[in-house]
């Protein structure tokens, strides 16, 4: 499936309306805040966009993702066909040569050189956390676009 990206600048009310909308259908986030991060079971529980300046919620078929800029949100969606994006965000062209999937590791949760500990709560369990990132090349190799599919830990799926 061809894959489609929406950019735009949102409202705190309707990049909320938009997470609200989105979030029984996605296991992953991560948002952040100056002085805080967080990931948590988006589809178990509501994420105030206010609260959270910064984030992300994810899943194999889409993203939706946000920055707070002054009282407004600049806001993507990316995402498979079939899926549509908030009210408000206009379609982006990219010249897409090749798609593909590849796994960062994330910080240790509690790696004593982040002076704090993490706590993946998207993904119960015990193991190291490994992001996976579908990463969107020109025809040259160049790194274009990537939005974030699933986090997992070691030794599953």
């Amino acid at each position: 499936m061809m894959d489609k990206v929406y950019t735009g600048t949102l409202d705190a009310t309707t990049l909320q309306a938009a997470v609200n909308a989105l979030r029984s259908q996605v296991l992953y986030g991560i948002v952040e805040s100056l002085t805080e991060i967080d990931f948590p079971p988006p589809h178990q529980e509501p994420i105030d966009v206010k609260a959270w300046p910064k984030g992300r919620v994810f899943c194999e078929a889409f993203e939706l993702r946000w920055e707070q800029v002054g009282d407004d949100y600049q806001t993507i969606f990316a995402g498979e066909d079939g899926w549509e994006p908030p009210g408000g965000l206009a379609a982006q062209a990219l010249e897409v040569y090749s798609k593909d999937s590849t796994e960062y590791y994330c910080w240790n949760e509690r790696n004593p050189r982040l002076g704090r500990t993490l706590g993946y709560r998207c993904v119960p369990g015990n193991g190291n956390v490994k992001l996976a990132v579908l990463e969107y090349r020109d025809d040259h190799g160049r790194l274009i676009f990537w939005r974030y599919t699933e986090m997992k830990r070691d030794g599953e799926r």
